[in-house]
């Protein structure tokens, strides 16, 4: 459980498989002014939420769940019983999520108090889009205070409204106490920055005439050769991968005679080899030899 001014946050993360993004196997509940925020996942899982008893929000806390994303699995697992029960101060959001089912056969909020806070809307259920209250009663989200129009940004919907005093240009502005983009009650740290992305492969330049690359892995690349030159050959080179694709630009190629030879080359896992003419080309006589090579996927 999350209680006393307190926030547990699954932000961002991505699973591959698995049974689901968050797996509850006893009662959990969200209490005195504490978040927990399931915001921004995605995986193929068969359940975003899995729970097998009642998950409780009480004394001015918010359970946030946005933007996640389960492909075709199931937003909830339905465990053929009453999911959540939320007090008079507290409040829920649901929007943003795309799954194949909300997986609930029973209403998710049966009851509650009056002056609770449920925002829902903006789902996407079986690549459709549910963004009424007759659509989401339909898909068993029931009692719902507000639907959420995709993309506004509301109090209530998308901040922790005791410790927001406004919204201002799509942004959560914290009272005292509040921290980060929602006002939350604890710091969150951000975490390091994501790493930069790798540089791109370095790609060998064109063979000097008469001479070959050869001997060796190419790099995975999309990469157009040809243009300007009068020779171009490739012996025992492996292109692999299906982000590899190799042009070779007959119609760019200069010179009386141009000579483009692929010799015992292997050509795997998706990578392609295009050849490229041209009407108009400048060459005056055009040999082109493929040789030994194989081709598999």
């Amino acid at each position: 459980s999350v209680s006393g001014h307190s926030v547990f946050a699954l932000l961002n993360n991505t699973m591959f498989s698995g049974v689901s993004l968050l797996y509850q196997h006893q009662g959990f509940s969200v209490s005195d002014h504490s978040v927990l925020r399931v915001v921004g996942n995605s995986g193929s899982v068969r359940y975003a939420i899995y729970n097998d008893e009642l998950w409780t929000v009480q004394l001015s806390s918010w359970l946030d769940w946005r933007d996640n994303n389960v492909g075709v699995g199931a937003m909830f697992y339905d465990g053929a019983s009453a999911f959540l029960s939320i007090d008079s101060g507290s409040a829920v959001t649901l929007t943003g999520c795309k799954m194949g089912s909300t997986g609930l056969s029973e209403p998710f909020l049966p009851q509650a108090e009056a002056g609770y806070r449920f925002v829902a809307g903006c789902l996407t259920v079986a690549g459709r889009e549910v963004t009424t209250a007759a659509e989401l009663e339909l898909n068993s989200i029931t009692n719902v205070t507000k639907v959420a129009a995709c993309g506004e940004c509301t109090k209530d919907g998308d901040c922790f409204a005791p410790l927001t005093t406004a919204v201002i240009d799509r942004k959560c502005q914290c009272a005292a106490g509040g921290h980060g983009d929602v006002c939350v009650p604890a710091p969150v740290p951000a975490g390091p920055p994501p790493p930069p992305p790798p540089p791109p492969p370095s790609t060998p330049p064109p063979p000097p005439v008469g001479e070959c690359i050869s001997d060796m892995v190419y790099p995975e690349v999309v990469q157009a050769v040809g243009s300007g030159l009068s020779w171009l050959c490739y012996r025992n080179v492996t292109f692999s991968g299906s982000g590899m694709s190799l042009t070779v630009r007959i119609g760019a190629m200069t010179g009386d005679v141009a000579n483009v030879t692929f010799d015992g080359c292997t050509w795997r896992d998706g990578a392609l080899l295009l050849v490229l003419g041209n009407a108009y080309a400048a060459v005056g006589s055009l040999n082109i030899v493929v040789t030994g090579n194989t081709f598999r996927d």
